[in-house]
Formats: C-alpha cells, sequence, structure tokens
C-alpha cells in the first residue's frame, strides 16, 4: 500500500552547494612545446679545444711518392690536402716533415709526386729536411732534395730563419699557442759542420723552446742510434733551450724521456721528449696515411698528440689487435698520448 504525504506537509527541497569560482591570480602558463633540435656532432679528436694551436707532423712519405709514380693509390695528396682544408678547424699554425719525401732518389716521378703533394700546403709554415732517401749518395746525392725542397722554396716564409747548405738544415721561428718556439732541422748523416749549425741556431735563441728536427735519432728497439748519440752528446746536451727532438728513420713508434743537469748541481732539471714516429711498415699501402697532430695547450701545460689517418679516416692503427706489427715494436702508449710541457 503506497505511503501518502500529509498536504500540509512540504516537500523537502534539495539545497545543492554551487561550485565554487575559480580566481585566476595571474595568467595561466602554457608549457611550451619543444622544438626539434640537432643533436651536435660529436667534436673529432683532430679538432683542439679553443685557444688550443696544432703543430702538425709528417715522416717517411717515401712510399706514397713512389706508389703514385707507379699508379697505386695516391695517399700523400690526401694527407696534405686534409691538414689544408682542416688548418682553421685545428687551429693549424705549422707542418713538421722529418725526411724521406721520396723512395728513389733519382726518379723525377717520385719527386714530382712529393712536390705536389707538399705545394697543397702553401700558405701554411712548413719545414722540411732530407732522409736517407732524399740524398742517397749512389743516386745523385742531395741534387734533387735542393731542386725540389731546397732554400727557395722555402725562405719566402716569415719564419724561415737561416739556410744551411741550400735547406740541408735551417731553423724556423714560430710562435704556437703564444709561446716562442725555434724549430731546427738537419738531414740525415749530420758532419761537423751540420752539428755546429745547429748548435749556433739554438743558441742563438736561448729564450725560444728549442725543438730540433732530424731523421735518424732512436732505433727500431727503441735505443739511440749512433746519429742519436752523436746528437745527444753534441747538440741536446750542450743546448739548455732544446726541450724535444722529432725523427723518423727507423719503423716504430716511441717516446723517451730524458734528462740533464746544465747546472752542474747532479740533479737532471731539463726534461727532453725524444720521438719517433714512422708508419711506413703499417699495412700494405706504405703506412696507411697516419700523421700526428700535436695541440699545444698552453693553459693545461700539455702538449696533446692525436694520430689520425685522413685517407683511412681512422684514428691509431695499433687499437686494433690485427695491426699488432710481427716484424717492427711499435708501442701503443706512443701513438695518441699526453706529454706536460716541460718548459712550462
Amino acid at each position: 500500500m503506497a505511503i501518502e504525504v500529509p498536504a500540509l506537509t512540504p516537500a523537502p527541497t534539495l539545497q545543492q552547494t554551487p561550485a565554487p569560482t575559480a580566481t585566476l591570480t595571474s595568467a595561466p602558463t602554457e608549457v611550451p612545446t619543444p622544438e626539434p633540435t640537432d643533436t651536435p656532432e660529436p667534436r673529432e679528436r683532430y679538432v683542439p679545444e679553443e685557444g688550443v694551436e696544432t703543430v702538425a707532423w709528417l715522416t717517411d712519405t717515401q712510399h706514397y711518392a713512389n706508389y703514385a709514380a707507379k699508379d697505386l693509390p695516391n695517399i700523400f695528396p690526401v694527407m696534405t690536402a686534409f691538414l689544408r682544408d682542416k688548418a682553421e678547424e685545428m687551429n693549424l699554425v705549422y707542418v713538421v716533415h722529418t725526411g724521406d719525401l721520396v723512395h728513389v732518389n733519382d726518379s723525377q716521378e717520385n719527386w714530382t709526386v712529393a712536390r705536389e703533394a707538399m705545394d697543397l700546403l702553401d700558405g701554411i709554415p712548413t719545414g722540411v729536411l732530407a732522409g736517407n732517401h732524399d740524398m742517397d749518395p749512389a743516386k745523385g746525392g742531395y741534387k734533387n732534395y735542393g731542386k725540389y725542397f731546397g732554400e727557395k722554396q722555402y725562405n719566402q716564409q716569415s719564419c724561415y730563419g737561416e739556410s744551411f747548405e741550400n735547406n740541408r738544415g735551417h731553423y724556423d721561428l714560430v710562435t704556437v699557442s703564444g709561446r716562442n718556439y725555434i724549430f731546427v732541422y738537419m738531414s740525415h748523416a749530420p758532419d761537423k759542420k751540420a752539428i755546429r749549425f745547429l748548435q749556433n741556431s739554438f743558441q742563438k735563441y736561448p729564450d725560444r723552446v728549442g725543438i730540433l728536427c732530424v731523421h735518424d735519432f732512436i732505433t727500431t728497439e727503441g735505443t739511440l742510434s749512433q746519429a742519436g748519440e752523436q746528437l745527444r752528446e753534441q747538440v741536446v746536451a750542450k743546448c739548455p733551450n732544446v726541450y724535444m727532438v722529432l725523427c723518423g728513420h727507423r719503423y716504430g713508434l716511441y717516446t723517451l724521456e730524458d734528462g740533464f743537469d746544465d747546472d752542474g748541481d747532479g740533479v737532471k732539471e731539463r726534461t727532453v721528449y725524444e720521438i719517433m714516429m714512422n708508419y711506413q711498415a703499417a699495412g700494405k699501402e706504405g703506412g696507411g696515411g697516419y700523421l700526428r697532430l700535436m695541440q699545444f695547450d698552453e693553459e693545461n701545460h700539455e702538449i696533446r698528440c692525436v694520430n689520425y689517418s685522413p685517407y683511412l679516416d681512422d684514428y691509431d692503427w695499433l687499437d686494433d689487435p690485427s695491426h699488432k706489427e710481427k716484424r717492427y715494436e711499435m708501442d701503443e702508449k706512443s701513438e695518441s698520448f699526453t706529454l706536460k710541457m716541460p718548459w712550462a
């Protein structure tokens, strides 16, 4: 039965609480939609940090010159074109070549290939010397070296100093990352006159950091060669501003640390780095196009050495276990590494 609600009793009215009105104290913040950005490419190791300048080092390019003359891969100009094209990016201020530009001294084809490759560095200060293949007495001695790489090819450079026997030796005055250097060069098998030229050059500029560039100094076993012993005793030991020696000639990679007591107090206060780099036994193409980029960082008192092949687009030949040279020792620690500036 239905329940009747008395007429005198009003029906209940439900009171609804109105929804609160939001009071805006400030404009709503819109979350912006992020715009897509390109992920920056990682910096190549051959590109130094800001304020760091690069010295490039080539040596024993002989097989490249010889192979190109025989219509085999022409690697030499790939190396120098890379230095030219990346010079601004690398802050490249100077290029060193420590000899054996060619393999066959009396081959005009070898010399033409070498000269054309080195001509790609036009505008970049460069120093060269003759290796044993460049001055082979049985095949013309210094005749072709003097013709293609003599004083007249280099003395127009603002850094070029005194020449010894038509660029058989010379020195360059170079500023790298704000510090003044003297790079002194001498070709293979220096005689007494050549030794005196080296001594006089370093002693003429005692306030410049000296770097000796020669062809033969260290053996394949990582000891000093006969020429190295002579240069150490007669030049490096007698010139207290020499702090580095660069050489090629023998196969392999080595970085030796030598000490000298210049003031006679029994303490060897001067450290000299003696460095050999020669890749010509690496692979079947005369060395694979590897060169060294020495990045001079004055702020951190360091020189970072980066080995790179623009031909293979590859760093560090020895980081591949299959590249271990069975005939010749190659020190992996002397490939890409960092040196503390002993003169800083």
